[in-house]
């Protein structure tokens, strides 16, 4: 009998254990068979891991008492009511919570938790700076390449930082996904293989005047990060550094976005400075 073909559908259900019967023999005899399936297999019990470490606690908070007093007394009216009014409560509490739940990143950005791109480039980092075989899209050797192509998705000028005098050589880049627009990604390493990456999308009002750019610093899991908006466009570098050496660094990349290509006898740019306190 011919080998069935195993697909990426086959290998991730598998590392899922979604898989029964006679499709999971025939997968795991192939996976047997082929390193490189068994290799891939693994690739996605690691990122499932990664993405199970960052969003878990999230998913294990618990609804704020008020939430829950609310759906419990709407419940006990909706059983006096008729059966559709009830369909019609019982959807309009669900979109209630939902815009309660969610609303809670603004009131913790209000006092100085960042909830967005901060957070988003703080996940993303941890994600792909710990995979050791495919961390990135496109590799180092290509960086010509990669620049355009960035360039193309994103819609804005990609420019990647040479951080070679403080120790760190370019990995390579790929794209991410963010909640409104695609995040361009470039990683670095240094000799220890720690490594740091730098993340930028098109801002949410680019095009709009800007106010004076200046560092935010935030920390998720360990994971610092040290954001800006310059021009049309946001930035975060992240990594597992103290807060002033992911400065240091920040400064320096920031010098290089700012002025790729400085004139004959030109300066670059001076960076922002870094707030006293998280944005409020």
């Amino acid at each position: 009998m011919a080998a069935i073909a195993v697909t990426d559908d086959d290998l991730m259900a598998f590392a899922d254990g979604q898989l029964e019967g006679e499709r999971r023999e025939s997968v795991e005899q192939a996976i047997a068979r082929e390193a490189s399936l068994a290799a891939r297999v693994t690739d996605i019990r690691e990122q499932n891991a990664e993405l199970r470490h960052a969003f878990d606690p999230w998913l294990a908070e618990a609804l704020p008492p008020r939430l829950v007093a609310a759906a419990e007394g709407r419940a006990a009216r909706g059983r006096l009511l008729r059966l559709w009014p009830a369909y019609a409560a019982a959807a309009s509490l669900a979109l209630g919570l939902a815009a309660g739940w969610f609303a809670r990143d603004a009131a913790l950005e209000r006092t100085g938790v960042p909830t967005t791109f901060a957070r988003q480039a703080a996940i993303t980092h941890a994600l792909y700076s710990a995979d050791q075989r495919r961390p990135v899209e496109v590799w180092a050797n290509e960086e010509a390449s990669l620049a355009r192509w960035l360039t193309r998705r994103m819609g804005t000028q990609a420019h990647i930082p040479d951080l070679t005098a403080l120790g760190y050589t370019l990995v390579g880049g790929r794209l991410v996904a963010g909640n409104e627009k695609p995040t361009g990604l470039v990683m670095y390493e240094n000799a220890d293989k720690q490594r740091i990456t730098l993340q930028w999308r098109l801002a949410k009002d680019a095009g709009a005047p800007s106010g004076e750019a200046a560092f935010r610093y935030a920390s998720e899991n360990g994971v610092g990060v040290f954001y800006w908006i310059d021009d049309d466009s946001a930035y975060a570098l992240s990594g597992p550094l103290d807060r002033a050496q992911l400065l240091a660094v920040a400064r320096v990349v920031y010098g290089q976005l700012a002025a790729p290509a400085p004139p004959a006898g030109g300066s670059v740019p001076k960076p922002p400075a870094e707030p006293l306190r998280p944005k409020g």
